[in-house]
């Protein structure tokens, strides 16, 4: 079906290209600076070349990498695993968060955000026909896509995200404005033009943003590879240079032959500097060397003598490697042996804690003020599922996975204890949470549980009409042949068995039920909802 668009539609407000044009220009501006940041993290490092210890242009020849930019980003990102909403089960975001696949996309918003100190994620309506989910959410890349935040309302007032083809060239850019969303794509002559408008009414720009590292006078966000970070990594890399100089003119032997004629060894000036060097080469690499008697001017014999320079050893550029990651560990909070030097003694238990310490409470700190960016993406959602509640909404929190890692046995040895002192429930959600299962996990354990109320359902229905029957033989026991009934009846009613079914085969034909059901017993409204729809 073709569907006609007013050309209105497809005209900017001045408003509308004063709120472009601004986002572009932010673009623009911080695009140097996200290059240099990704370099980093990709091991593209070129330190500058002090020309002192080693031939001009050999260190670019040798290409020397490190990768401890990367290497602080991903062991803090690693850390940060987002599980879904808390206190959500009554809503669809169960839905968005599996339908978006959020545990892989999440931790693509979490990179970069650690990469250049802030991320984005797009909330949308999908497009079914495409067999894109009813909400879409997606993490943008931070190298092309901005915000103009408003730090009163803390949301965005206006928000722009662009595609580019294989050639760097912008094909295609979106507009996020408070109540609609408009697209604009690259036209025969080159230009971007408004090519649609999603008029959704929310009231909010449907972009969260989530600040790594953000203070009151720096509220755009930090990277983590900060300055200090950026030069280890450089000396390191001159360094590593310096080594591999070291091996290719130390590492063989040097012998000085003095009172010798050099053509002895194949070497004349009339060779050329490679062919002599090629002759020294066999002669110093050969098991052994016969040198025929020489004769000084006089026709005096005279005995050659040879001196040998020991190979320099890389201890000292070891040690100095050494040294820079340890000045690098303790400016990003990572212990030490991440860096690649570990002792020849393991460490204990308490101490490998010890040296997560910091790194565990820097990753919480993250999932604290990312989590605030995910809260909002769970408004959004909601809102354009039109769901969304005051009340409800202050109920829901966000779910992260334990950032100091536990084991399964100690985390099944603490939730074993909680349970016992009575803190938590055996088949509580948090107890699942706690000892680390998945979401897919706990929903088997659920369907199993709820298997086995069924079957002892059936089990006690069984016994029911016996239980009756003997309790009738006896007009004394008149009242607890009807109180067996009725337990029999709620039983079955829990079980989610037919009200009136269910009392018609225990003997209770012609009671008048209410319709009503107790609150313990209602179903949430999403699987009411599947169940309706099956």
């Amino acid at each position: 079906m073709t569907v006609a668009i007013a050309l209105p539609t497809l005209v900017l407000s001045d408003d509308e290209k004063l709120s472009v044009e601004a986002l572009r220009q932010r673009l623009v501006a911080v695009r140097v600076h996200n290059k240099k940041k990704a370099d980093l993290y990709e091991g593209h490092t070129d330190p500058d070349d002090l020309g002192i210890a080693a031939p001009k242009d050999l260190p670019d020849l040798i290409n020397a990498v490190m990768g401890w930019p990367g290497t602080v980003v991903d062991v803090l990102e690693e850390r940060l695993e987002l599980r879904g909403w808390t206190g959500a089960e009554d809503t669809r975001l169960v839905d968005v968060f599996r339908d978006n696949h959020l545990g892989v996309e999440s931790g693509r918003g979490h990179l970069d955000a650690l990469i250049y100190g802030v991320g984005f994620t797009t909330v949308g309506r999908g497009d079914a026909n495409a067999g894109e989910p009813d909400v879409l959410v997606t993490a943008e890349s931070t190298e092309s896509c901005t915000v103009d935040w408003d730090y009163r309302s803390r949301r965005a007032r206006s928000a722009l995200s662009q595609t580019s083809d294989e050639h760097g060239t912008v094909v295609m850019e979106t507009l996020y404005l408070p109540n609609e969303t408009i697209r604009f794509e690259k036209s025969v002559g080159g230009r971007l033009v408004v090519v649609g408008r999603d008029v959704h009414n929310l009231g909010r720009v449907p972009v969260a943003r989530m600040l790594n590292r953000d203070r009151a006078s720096d509220v755009s966000g930090r990277s983590e590879i900060t300055r200090p970070v950026a030069y280890y990594t450089r000396a390191a890399v001159r360094t590593l240079s310096g080594m591999e100089i070291n091996r290719e003119f130390y590492t063989s032997p040097k012998w000085t032959i003095l009172n010798a004629d050099p053509e002895v060894f194949g070497m004349s000036e009339e060779k050329s500097p490679e062919q002599n060097a090629r002759a020294g080469f066999r002669a110093t690499a050969g098991r052994l060397n016969i040198v025929p008697v020489q004769y000084d001017e006089d026709g005096n014999p005279v005995t050659p003598s040879f001196h040998e320079f020991r190979p320099a050893p890389p201890t000292p550029y070891i040690e100095q490697i050494k040294a820079y990651s340890q000045l690098l560990a303790a400016e990003s909070g990572i212990p030490a042996p991440y860096l690649g030097f570990v002792t020849d003694n393991p460490s204990s238990a308490d101490s490998i804690r010890q040296q997560e310490y910091r790194l565990v409470k820097r990753a919480e700190r993250r999932q604290t003020s990312f989590g605030y960016g995910w809260l909002e993406v769970g408004r959004l959602a909601l809102e354009i599922m039109g769901e969304y509640d005051v009340e409800t909404f202050r109920e829901i929190g966000v779910n992260w996975r334990d950032a100091s890692t536990p084991t399964r046995a100690a985390a099944a040895d603490e939730a074993s204890k909680l349970i016992g002192s009575g803190v938590l429930a055996p088949t509580s959600v948090v107890t699942y949470d706690r000892v680390g299962l998945s979401p897919q996990e706990q929903q088997q354990l659920k369907a199993e549980q709820r298997a086995d109320g069924v079957s002892a359902l059936i089990a006690k229905i069984g016994e029911q009409p016996q239980a009756i029957a003997e309790a009738a033989e006896d007009p004394t026991r008149d009242a607890n042949v009807l109180k067996a009934r009725f337990e029999a009846l709620g039983i079955a009613v829990r079980a989610g068995v037919d009200p009136e079914d269910a009392a018609n085969r225990l003997g209770l034909n012609g009671i008048k039920l209410t319709g009503g059901i107790p609150v313990a017993l209602r179903m949430p409204e999403q699987d009411a909802a599947k169940l309706e729809s099956r």
